[in-house]
């Protein structure tokens, strides 16, 4: 039994330690994001950070090279394509601010279209003369109330891209000394968890499973599936494609609908601006094409890894972009997959059946 005087030892430890932890985290918070990203892009590219280091037996030249790769496979052209991003932004907010101020131009513009006009017509004639003007106007309201706020966004994602590329130089730097000192920090971190050895290696082996499994089988698809789309707008000649290959990369992970949330107003689009054709041919782009991703890439990349209910998915992005902006569409799967690590333990520890 401890003494008095051990257990007041004990009891000041632990709140000293709980308090030098709480003021760590509020001196390191501004870079949890950055820090967590670097850390998942680690993980996913360690297997080829073993090869190089096999035959590069410098752990300086094999982190920088293991870094290189993900500097030129990853970071470089998310890079290229938020400045094409902010680009189109820029171009299209005046455009759609003065369709939302003057709404009668935008229908103007549409009704040039043979096909739109001659549906507007049957559309007017059937309904709109049966239509309170209150109620037309309470429609504009709401429109321009919900386009304030997507410009708002639009505003704040202009304004913090300094940032953005601040963290991006962050990001190199933490990602080359974790390749280069990540072992020793895996050892410390394992060595402190207070569980007995099973559990440790249960616990370690299912989260890097499952990370593993929600980034390669959810975040991948998603970039997969904008890919595509944005191969698609080009050879279709769809304006702001970038917007719209956003647009599909986060549509990617609503469990209902996903990617078609997206393509399927392109088509309609192509079909009211441009042709019958044209518009069929981007539809059956859309369901042998980008819809397909999800199906090649899923089953490849998972395996038979642990896998993540995808409306769980869904709603934890929606939390991780609340709370920590767009870094949240990486950071939520991740959480949620240690999450389910840990109820996978606690199941084992206590011996309860499914």
């Amino acid at each position: 039994m401890f003494s008095d005087y051990e257990k007041l030892g004990n009891v000041f430890f632990i709140v000293s330690f709980l308090f030098f932890l709480f003021v760590g985290y509020i001196i390191f918070s501004p870079f949890v994001g950055l820090i967590t990203v670097s850390i998942l892009l680690v993980v996913i590219f360690y297997p080829i950070h073993q090869k190089m280091k096999s035959k590069v037996k410098s752990d300086i030249l094999s982190s920088l090279i293991s870094t290189l790769i993900i500097l030129f496979f990853i970071l470089i052209p998310l890079s290229v394509l938020v400045f094409f991003l902010v680009k189109e932004i820029v171009d299209f907010y005046p455009i759609a601010s003065s369709y939302i101020s003057n709404p009668q131009s935008l229908l103007e513009k549409l009704r040039s279209s043979p096909w739109f006009n001659d549906i507007y017509q049957r559309f007017q004639n059937d309904f709109m003369d049966k239509l309170n003007g209150k109620l037309q106007e309470s429609f504009i309201d709401y429109l321009k109330t919900f386009s304030s706020k997507l410009f708002d966004f639009a505003k704040s994602f202009l304004t913090n891209i300094t940032l953005f590329f601040i963290g991006l130089f962050i990001m190199i730097i933490n990602i080359f000394f974790l390749f280069k000192d990540g072992e020793k920090l895996y050892k410390l971190v394992y060595s402190v968890i207070p569980l007995k050895e099973d559990e440790k290696i249960y616990l370690f082996k299912n989260s890097y499973l499952a990370v593993q499994a929600v980034i390669l089988g959810s975040v991948f698809v998603a970039i997969g599936q904008a890919i595509a789309t944005l191969i698609g707008l080009l050879i279709f000649g769809v304006d702001y494609s970038i917007i719209i290959t956003f647009l599909t990369f986060l549509a990617a992970f609503i469990p209902f609908g996903g990617a078609s949330l997206v393509w399927v107003p392109v088509a309609i689009y192509l079909f009211l601006t441009k042709s019958f054709t044209v518009a069929l041919l981007f539809f059956l782009y859309g369901i042998f094409v980008i819809s397909t991703v999800d199906n090649i890439i899923r089953p490849l990349a998972v395996g038979s890894k642990i896998d993540i209910h995808p409306m769980i998915l869904f709603f934890a992005i929606l939390g991780g972009l609340n709370a920590f902006g767009f870094l949240g569409i990486f950071i939520a799967p991740v959480i949620v997959a240690l999450i389910d690590s840990f109820i996978l333990l606690y199941k084992k520890r206590y011996n309860i059946q499914s």
